[in-house]
């Protein structure tokens, strides 16, 4: 089957005469003048901007002002009779000399040039050679042509891909589809075969100015679009250029003609509004058809298309910004824009490789929820309302979960590489397979861990346009959005100038640490982002709450800095803040601080380890009348203990009867130096810690002092440890992590020989107990599952009540069994249900959780008549 061919549509091409109009008259090409009647093109830059002479701009000499000619035609002969006319076979005859030859523009896709409405193939015979041509309808493809027939009457040429040039003859039986260069419809989205069409109307093609002694125009009306519609003099003929003409005037005021649009020209392109038609045609020298391709393509694939080029002449940063901001943000104020787009001090080529990447700005189409859903892809990402300023004290938002698949097992990554967004490249290890996870993944780290996020669509190994000083990672760690969701926040944060209403911050640690990023996100928006350490040493000479760090987030202006002040001033309510601490006079300035540094302390003892950013935002004197306010004292070895501490936890081998006998614990005594005023003993904030270290088989007494344990030597039988709950309510408790936070200085001048027994393990703190040691009614036995605790006093008594012969019988019974190495806690937690049974107090422990010594609540004391 033969390939089909697409004739062009009825529409007569730009500089020819409709069939059954005279033929024009052309001068030879030889003529050193080239332009049109009714056209001018002025000497100077305007001619010529680039001030290049480009290879398809034709020369002119302005010595010979008077010549003109209308279309760039081979030199015919003198005679003008008929034979000159006469259809030839030979397609040498139709050919183009060398010397006009090269005159032409260059060669398009499907071996075309196209010169003032005139279309030109590349022809391959015994060489390559060039010749007229127009469409003929009947032969369904081009014919060779002489420029002065109205209709081609040369040999039908078919078009040979693989060359890109012209045969004389019927195609081969190849179904390519051949269309008419003049009458090329845009591509369609779906027809990616054709994307790579070059545009008619190339960039480097000389424009076609107009002179305009011969025409009118109305200069009051402004159409959208920019075109002025130029209108042909009275008593003026065809000689001096057409009837009418679309044109845009171009940066020097001069008016160059343009083909007229296919839509009205005094409202937005229903594709990309945001572009004019002049905007277009001033940057990439596209006009009518061209157009249209342009608007259809973008606005289908949210890129530039590839086949349209920047013209020379427009390689500059004032040209390529307003491009920019039409595909990033056409909402956004130019002048704001554009300094975004000069910190980052790129070349104009650089600009342009960058345009070739960007992603369209997809206005709202209507108006959405407050909280849409996420989008998959950046080009159809939406717009929210317009924003509000969110309160950084209440804004927050549960951490999401992240894209899960792919086990980290299964990947190697090195944490030492870098790259700008702060992401690590996780790598799927060599010979497993997609049901291990893809290729590659993209993570940001959290703590010691990974955490695996969507990628955006720009490089993560440099800046962005929007926002390029923040990164991906500080982003991400303030608000915990990924992928798309990072390319729109940083598009509405560059539209709006403030945080979108859609994204909250996550929930944090501690309220201070969140507003601290805040600050350090939202006070940096055009310069390189400090670092944590650098904005808490910024604040901390202000000794500010976390309810006046709140005011300061309030008070923050889009550039970052505080409202109606300058450079890094800061409000004056702030200074005599900081005057007012310098010398506390009244106690009531603690009292914000209060509830802060008691959340701070648990959270460092719950957790073992970890630094104390209170302390970092504060002056050394008023953090430490902070201490003091908060309950902290210090012993006579200048260690800081409280007395407020409800419970502790501790692993011991002796039995609770052992305890219940002499009615109290006493303390076993070390050689070492301890860290309370009187004899340390050893205890976990951590009930799940202690219980860890009773169900060690055989114990642990053997690991060394430093361990949770004390009491008499374990039996070698003995394989039972017991977990007892302290009441330590006003009782000295030196917690090891209070310590390491809050009193450094004390552990750096500890003895070197480490004579000195100091809590060295997370979560460990030592209690200060007398020679006679604590009660029993102070001493609660834990059961196995953690759920209960009763008293070693209650115990007893109830193992008592089982006797059916001496009192000591079932006592004695059940510590041999625990004294032989039966692992007997059964009857333990049995005695402990049987004091609950008898109404006796019991503490009930939650079931399934990690128990802290701050969660522990006492019942009240008996008291029997």
């Amino acid at each position: 089957m033969k390939g089909r061919l697409m004739a062009p549509k009825k529409t007569t091409p730009k500089g020819t005469r409709a069939p059954g109009t005279p033929a024009d008259t052309s001068i030879p090409l030889s003529t050193p003048r080239l332009e049109r009647p009714g056209q001018i093109r002025p000497a100077g830059p305007d001619a010529n901007p680039s001030g290049q002479q480009h290879s398809t701009q034709l020369t002119s000499s302005e010595s010979l002002p008077g010549l003109l000619i209308q279309d760039l035609a081979p030199a015919v002969r003198e005679s003008t009779s008929s034979d000159s006319l006469r259809p030839a076979e030979n397609i040498l005859e139709y050919a183009l000399p060398p010397q006009e030859r090269t005159l032409l523009p260059a060669v398009m896709t499907q071996g075309l040039r196209i010169y003032r409405g005139r279309i030109y193939a590349e022809v391959q015979y015994t060489s390559t050679g060039t010749v007229m041509v127009g469409w003929d309808d009947g032969a369904g493809t081009y014919r060779a042509m002489r420029p002065k027939e109205a209709h081609p009457s040369g040999p039908a040429l078919h078009f040979d891909s693989q060359s890109n040039t012209w045969r004389v003859g019927e195609p081969p039986e190849t179904g390519v589809l051949i269309e008419s260069a003049a009458h090329r419809p845009a591509v369609s989205s779906q027809d990616t075969s054709q994307q790579t069409l070059a545009p008619l109307t190339q960039s480097n093609t000389p424009p076609v100015y107009i002179d305009t002694r011969h025409y009118v125009w109305d200069s009051a009306t402004t159409h959208h679009h920019g075109y002025v519609v130029m209108h042909r003099k009275m008593r003026l003929d065809d000689s001096v250029g057409p009837r009418s003409h679309h044109a845009f005037r171009d940066d020097n005021g001069s008016f160059v003609s343009v083909e007229r649009p296919a839509y009205p020209i005094d409202q937005p392109a229903r594709l990309l509004s945001a572009w004019t038609d002049r905007d277009i045609w001033n940057l990439y020298g596209l006009q009518g058809t061209d157009i249209t391709r342009f608007r259809t393509e973008a606005h289908s694939t949210g890129k530039k298309p590839q086949w349209a080029r920047v013209r020379p002449d427009r390689m500059e940063n004032v040209y390529l910004f307003d491009e920019l901001r039409r595909w990033l943000g056409p909402d956004m104020d130019r002048d704001m824009f554009n300094r975004l787009l000069e910190h980052q001090k790129r070349t104009p080529a650089e600009w342009v490789k960058h345009l070739e990447s960007v992603s369209l700005h997809r206005a709202p189409a209507d108006q959405q929820s407050p909280l849409p859903q996420r989008s998959t892809t950046q080009t159809h990402v939406q717009e929210s309302p317009l924003p509000r300023q969110p309160d950084p004290d209440i804004s927050e938002t549960r951490d999401t979960p992240a894209t899960t698949y792919g086990d980290q097992r299964h990947y190697t990554w090195d944490l030492d590489k870098s790259n700008f967004h702060g992401y690590v490249e996780m790598q799927r290890k060599p010979g497993l397979d997609d049901s291990h996870g893809p290729l590659t993944q993209l993570a940001f780290r959290e703590g010691a861990g990974l955490i695996v996020v969507k990628a955006t669509d720009y490089s993560i190994h440099q800046e962005t346009v929007l926002r390029p000083f923040w990164r991906d990672v500080d982003i991400w760690n303030l608000y915990r959005i990924e992928g798309p969701d990072i390319v729109r926040f940083r598009r509405d944060v560059a539209l709006h100038q403030k945080p979108p209403d859609w994204v909250k911050q996550r929930k944090y640690p501690s309220r201070r640490e969140k507003l601290i990023d805040y600050l350090r996100l939202w006070t940096n928006p055009d310069s390189p982002l400090k670092s944590r350490e650098q904005v808490l040493a910024r604040f901390q000479p202000y000794n500010l709450s976390v309810q006046q760090l709140a005011k300061l987030c309030k008070e923050l202006s889009p550039t970052g800095q505080f409202k109606n002040l300058i450079n890094d001033e800061l409000p004056g309510w702030v200074r005599t803040h900081q005057e007012r601490t310098r010398r506390v006079t009244n106690e009531k300035l603690f009292d914000p601080f209060l509830p802060e540094i008691h959340a701070e302390i648990i959270r460092l003892r719950n957790q073992g380890e970890g630094t104390s950013l209170l302390k970092a935002s504060l002056t050394d004197p008023f953090f430490q009348g902070l201490l003091r306010i908060s309950g902290f004292k210090r012993n006579k070895h200048n260690y800081l203990y409280r007395t407020d501490t409800p419970a502790m936890f501790k692993v011991d081998n002796r039995t609770p009867f052992e305890i219940a006998r002499p009615a109290a614990m006493v303390p076993q005594a070390i050689s070492a130096r301890g860290a309370t005023s009187e004899i340390p003993v050893s205890a976990m904030f951590s009930l799940k810690t202690a219980m860890g270290f009773a169900n060690e088989t055989m114990g642990i007494a053997g690991k060394g002092a430093h361990q949770p344990v004390s009491g008499t030597s374990t039996p070698p039988a003995q394989r039972i440890q017991f977990c007892y709950l302290l009441d330590t309510r006003n009782v000295e408790v030196v917690a090891g992590q209070d310590n390491r936070v809050y009193n450094p200085t004390r552990l750096e001048r500890s003895p070197a020989d480490g004579t000195t027994w100091f809590p060295s393990m997370k979560m460990e703190g030592h209690v200060s107990m007398s020679s006679i040691g604590f009660t029993s009614r102070r001493v609660w036995l834990v059961n196995s599952s953690m759920t209960r605790a009763a008293t070693v006093e209650d115990i007893h008594l109830q193992a008592l009540t089982r006797a059916t012969g001496s009192d000591q019988n079932a006592v004695d019974a059940i510590e041999a069994r625990t004294r032989a190495g039966e692992l007997n806690r059964n009857e333990y937690d049995e005695l402990i249900d049987d004091v609950a049974t008898a109404g006796k107090r019991i503490i009930e422990l939650p079931a399934g959780q990690d128990v802290f010594s701050n969660h522990i609540v006492f019942p009240p004391e008996t008291i029997t008549l």
